[in-house]
């Protein structure tokens, strides 16, 4: 009536998981760190079976392996197609490691453990990353499947986040780093680079865009779906026109960028890292911190602050782009004149 099975994880712990069978009754399932609790369940819940003690739970018992395969199939695919791989190997280090344990077995101690295992080799972006994507599985079992009461991530404490970094080329070296994309003999880094600069768009957004998300006529993108899940309409201007106008006439695929199977960069990464090497910018420099440059040259030239958030895109403009408030400190200093020759006498 009641079968004990032993798992083994990749770190050598072992737990032994219980099934008590009986005709008639809901399948009875729970797992235990020791062979000793495990048989002593068993034999507690044949007895209570027998004596007609045991009434069966009405919430149905899952793993979190059955939570994070509906998780993937319902959920991921609200996500932007560069998040969702981003977050697919999270979802395989969650199942791999905890995946076998039921829902409500799953205990503070684990989530712990398995975060301080991920700080050992990652960066404190990273480790948040893999638990709020836990977190949100786990909210979601709650708020939609009605699998779960209560979200142990919740109960456990995450690394502070260092300031955000903003790192932006000098004139200089973004004329360096054009001439170098101007040169490869990847046709389209120099103009995924200057789109990037001249629309402060994501990456993924960029290689995402479509024929007919284009209004030339009108010179401005229509991005259906930012990272952040809003719609965004950006003006083109300048040689941002010119060569969008280029890409719709080249295009045989529908996308601006070409694009093959799988994650779209990769049509594109060696001709930029190349480039940025060239430039003398190696080890110092990524694609995503084109959108710094851009947002960095707008407020030094004395755009809002909320203007310049809401071209990138953020939901919170005021919020996300104070990071970038340092650089404006000209405009302060005229506002902080003109309240001194107000307070003078």
């Amino acid at each position: 009536m009641a079968t004990i099975n032993t798992h083994k994880a990749k770190d050598g712990t072992l737990t032994y998981r219980v099934r008590v069978r009986r005709r008639g009754e809901r399948v009875q399932t729970a797992s235990f760190p020791t062979l000793k609790d495990a048989r002593k369940w068993a034999t507690m819940m044949e007895g209570d079976i027998i004596a007609g003690r045991h009434f069966p739970d009405k919430k149905p018992k899952h793993t979190l392996n059955e939570l994070l395969d509906r998780y993937v199939q319902e959920i991921m695919p609200r996500k932007t197609p560069e998040t969702q791989r981003s977050h697919r190997a999270v979802v395989a280090f969650w199942q791999e490691r905890l995946g076998h344990k039921l829902l409500t077995d799953i205990t503070k101690a684990d989530i712990i453990a398995l975060r301080d295992e991920i700080q050992k080799t990652s960066a404190p972006a990273t480790v948040q990353k893999y638990l709020t994507i836990l977190s949100h599985a786990l909210n979601t079992a709650i708020r939609e499947y009605g699998w779960l009461d209560t979200n142990v991530v919740n109960t456990v404490s995450r690394p502070p986040l260092p300031p955000g970094r903003v790192r932006y080329l000098t004139d200089t070296e973004r004329t360096r780093l054009l001439q170098e994309c101007h040169n490869s003999q990847n046709p389209y880094i120099y103009r995924l680079m200057v789109l990037a600069l001249s629309t402060a768009l994501r990456r993924g957004s960029l290689l995402g865009l479509t024929v007919d998300r284009v209004d030339l006529d009108k010179g401005i993108i229509y991005l259906e779906k930012t990272k952040n899940g809003s719609r965004l309409a950006l003006p083109l201007v300048g040689e941002a026109l010119v060569l969008t106008r280029e890409l719709v006439q080249m295009s045989a695929s529908g996308y601006l960028f070409p694009r093959g199977e799988g994650n779209p960069w990769c049509h594109y990464r060696a001709a930029w890292d190349h480039a940025v090497k060239r430039a003398g910018l190696e080890g110092s420099f990524r694609f995503h911190d084109l959108r710094h440059c851009s947002a960095s040259y707008l407020v030094q030239a004395g755009v809002p602050l909320y203007t310049v958030g809401t071209i990138l895109g953020h939901r919170n403009p005021a919020q996300m782009t104070a990071r970038y408030a340092h650089l404006s400190v000209d405009n302060l200093r005229e506002a902080l004149e003109t309240l001194s020759t107000r307070m003078s006498l």
